[in-house]
């Protein structure tokens, strides 16, 4: 017994250490944002360097370790697989000094395109050929809205799910992700609170969209369905990796391009600054016009 309770009063400082760190982070959002009720959606708009997938590693933490929830309760979806192991990885070391590093195991992250395999392999127990990558999604998502039975398999139980580099979306992505919620409400009519995290000024996957939308449609859609007017997103301010003269400079820029598009407009109403205590930076701008690679 004696042990037992020095194991917990060890892993309850590792824990305070770690979120004492977002506590006093220069930007408070972060705080907000990984201590969000689990039950709540959330939309996160942050810039480059503002720790989108650490403060979604940080969520995680606060939500098995002060919020009870159950690792095997939490879907965390990404769009490849080398941010699915850091987010693996991280969360592993995190907890390992907590004592949970098997615990966390049963945490579910996945990119969508595994989730789509896994969950029709099992459904279909190996039956039915699988389609192609370029038209899993597409299938996945239409055996959801159609297949209420299959869509409640894939997406009970689930209590909160987690969502990374939300620009890159599509609408059979976007179609997912809301069968999925749909797929986890209770008879009662409660369903998992979801959160997104993305940068609308990173949308470089818009060629992959059949109408060629792009990214703020998906942000906007995500307002309308997850609660209206009632939810506000969430901004990170702050960019904690690169020096002062390339944020400002990359901001000018970015506010230049869509100052000049008539396609597109910024969702953010702020420009991102450098950590107080960022080192000076050098930026030199270079003429490549007329040379080859």
């Amino acid at each position: 017994t004696y042990i037992r309770e020095k194991l917990e009063q060890l892993r309850a400082t590792e824990a305070i250490n770690f979120f004492e760190r977002y506590r006093a982070s220069e930007e408070p959002n972060q705080w907000r944002a990984i201590c969000h009720p689990y039950d709540q959606h959330l939309l996160v708009n942050a810039g480059p360097g503002a720790g989108k997938t650490a403060v979604l590693v940080g969520r995680v933490v606060h939500l098995i370790r002060e919020q009870g929830i159950q690792p095997g309760d939490i879907i965390v979806l990404a769009f490849n697989r080398a941010v699915v192991f850091e987010i693996r990885k991280r969360v592993r070391q995190l907890f390992r000094p907590l004592g949970y590093a098997a615990y966390v195991k049963r945490l579910r992250v996945s990119t969508f395109h595994s989730l789509a395999l896994r969950s029709l392999a099992q459904a279909d127990g190996g039956r039915q050929k699988l389609p192609d990558r370029e038209k899993l999604l597409s299938h996945f998502a239409q055996r959801l809205v159609t297949d209420t039975q299959f869509r409640n398999q894939v997406a009970g139980g689930c209590r909160t799910i987690l969502v990374d580099e939300f620009q890159d979306l599509t609408d059979d992505i976007y179609k997912i992700l809301f069968q999925l919620y749909l797929g986890s409400r209770s008879d009662a009519g409660s369903g998992a609170g979801v959160m997104v995290i993305g940068d609308d000024d990173q949308d470089i996957l818009r060629w992959q969209r059949p109408g060629k939308e792009f990214s703020e449609l998906y942000f906007e859609n995500f307002q309308r369905d997850f609660g209206g007017n009632a939810l506000q997103p969430l901004p990170l301010r702050i960019n904690f990796r690169s020096g002062v003269d390339i944020v400002d400079r990359s901001q000018t820029m970015i506010a230049g391009i869509f100052n000049s598009n008539q396609h597109s407009r910024r969702l953010k109403d702020f420009q991102l600054r450098a950590q107080q205590a960022s080192a000076m930076s050098n930026v030199e701008r270079i003429d490549w016009r007329g040379r080859d690679t």
